[in-house]
């Protein structure tokens, strides 16, 4: 029994002293400085837990009431990450992103719906199995669990992480929360709008806005010219063409997701639309790129401009 127990205890300073006791030169000063900087941190802010065994400090400012995610659970969380010198480099806070100069167009910026086996970081994957949902935590991750010695955009190599995370709720199955947003949706649409709306045999769902003037398509290989606005189910805006050229495509050219075609094909000229896109006819379980989660449903605002 004391025998474990001294094993517990020496298995988080044993990793750092793996880590930092690997290479010669200057990745040993790179190492011996983050050390330093770390120790320094925790002492200025008084910081007395001890690490896990993986060297991840996990630092809980509020339990929370609800279960503990798994490997393969998604969860949506908020987060504000930072270098041990506090400097802010990535944060869902739209606000906090614009008075730390780091906004970008490129991100989404809200609550965040990830899958945890996906995460990149070790630590910040560790620390989220340890939390609860409705809990608030302060991970501490070292480089030999975050972004390594090459580091990562603005995150130089040998750099101690600091992550601020609520954790907001665990999805235990993707695709049934899924189609909870989308009943969720459509049901409050029709509620505040009144407008009736066709479910077609793909999942998508079809609102008339405009009917149009002009002509159909009656050719597959005729070309659309469409202006859309595309947004997930919560408002929030990925992607639109608006104030700019219309989107012009061939028709069965797989040129777009499945959805945003079958959803163009139903306009005439001058006709406008709202459609409603489960994942299986958009990006699916994958995604696409950082601001589309797998798992998301689509709402595509259309107007049809041309056929050609």
């Amino acid at each position: 029994m004391r025998r474990d127990l001294i094993i517990k205890l020496l298995a988080p300073v044993m990793a750092v002293m793996v880590f930092f006791s690997c290479d010669d030169g200057s990745d040993n000063l790179n190492k011996e400085k983050e050390l330093r900087l770390l120790k320094q941190y925790l002492e200025a802010n008084n910081i007395t837990v001890e690490p896990e065994s993986s060297g991840l400090y996990y630092i809980l400012s509020k339990e929370g009431s609800g279960t503990n995610p798994g490997i393969n659970d998604w969860v949506i969380i908020r987060y504000t990450a930072r270098l041990i010198n506090n400097r802010i480099f990535d944060t869902t806070d739209e606000s906090t992103a614009i008075s730390n100069n780091i906004y970008s167009t490129s991100i989404l910026y809200g609550d965040k719906r990830m899958e945890i086996q996906q995460m990149g970081l070790t630590g910040v994957r560790e620390g989220l199995l340890l939390m609860k949902e409705g809990g608030r935590a302060s991970l501490i991750i070292p480089s030999f669990i975050g972004y390594g010695s090459d580091g990562m955009g603005s995150v130089p190599g040998y750099t101690t992480l600091i992550y601020d995370i609520e954790l907001l709720k665990v999805i235990t199955d993707a695709e049934a929360y899924e189609q909870q947003m989308i009943d969720e949706y459509i049901a409050g649409y029709a509620d505040s709008t009144h407008l009736t709306y066709e479910k077609h045999e793909s999942g998508m769902y079809y609102i008339e806005l405009q009917e149009g003037t002009g002509e159909g398509f009656t050719d597959e290989s005729e070309k659309a010219s469409v202006y859309y606005t595309g947004a997930l189910t919560d408002g929030r805006v990925f992607d639109s063409n608006i104030g700019g050229n219309p989107f012009i495509f061939d028709l069965g050219a797989d040129k777009t997701i499945p959805g945003f075609e079958e959803g163009v094909k139903l306009l005439k000229i001058e006709g406008r639309s709202r459609i409603v896109l489960p994942s299986s006819i958009a990006y699916g379980e994958e995604g696409s790129g950082d601001k589309i989660p797998g798992y998301t449903p689509l709402v595509f605002d259309l107007r049809l401009v041309d056929i050609q």
